[in-house]
């Protein structure tokens, strides 16, 4: 959510198979003032790379959440962010 609807603002992901030294493409989303859940990705979405299993372990995968604004006084508010890897060799 965030303080106020003024200027463009975004919350972009990005994900890292190897502990943040690489970064997938950014997916993005533009937040409302309001408490909502958002969906980036999918059961099919690979985020523009072929994953091997090593790279989903809790030392190399990594999620990176970057709030953007053109205002300088704007307020980003995250929850909580839930993540879940379907993965088949």
């Amino acid at each position: 959510a965030l303080n106020n609807n003024g200027g463009t603002s975004a919350m972009c992901v990005q994900l890292s198979w190897d502990g943040g030294a690489s970064w997938t493409a950014t997916k993005s989303i533009t937040p409302t003032n309001t408490m909502t859940t958002y969906t980036l990705g999918g059961s099919t979405d690979t985020w523009g790379r072929t994953w091997a299993l090593s790279e989903l372990g809790t030392g190399s995968f990594r999620v990176r959440v970057i709030d953007a604004s053109s205002m300088s006084n704007k307020d980003f508010s995250l929850d909580w962010a839930g993540v879940s890897v379907d993965y088949a060799p």
